[in-house]
């Protein structure tokens, strides 16, 4: 599994279709934690499910930047992105962090 963070419309998918065209990639893999969150279910079991899957590349969006959101609902999904992403980031063969349509590997 291959992990690819970065901000929202910073080239990831672009980014990942092209490096790693043979692979599955899992689009705004944030959004599926969000609505595990307002399903009541654990969005870590998703994710340990998903890095089995040796051929997809997962896109997380960069969410803990910027202002701090007041309901506290936001602040406990972005606290929960960061946290998913650090075991997704753990887990990945190879993670990259792309900005402006360039991708670094950062692992």
């Amino acid at each position: 599994m291959i992990l690819v963070t970065g901000g929202r419309a910073a080239g990831k998918k672009e980014f990942a279709g092209q490096k790693f065209p043979e692979r599955q990639i899992v689009d705004a893999y944030q959004d599926r934690i969000r609505a595990a969150l307002a399903a009541g279910e654990d969005p870590f079991e998703n994710a340990s499910a998903l890095v089995k899957n040796e051929n997809a590349v997962i896109l997380l969006d960069e969410v803990g930047c910027g202002i701090v959101p007041m309901e506290k609902s936001e602040r406990e999904y972005r606290e929960c992105v960061g946290r998913v992403g650090c075991f997704l980031a753990a887990q990945a063969e190879e993670v990259w962090r792309v900005v402006l349509g360039i991708g670094t590997r950062i692992k």
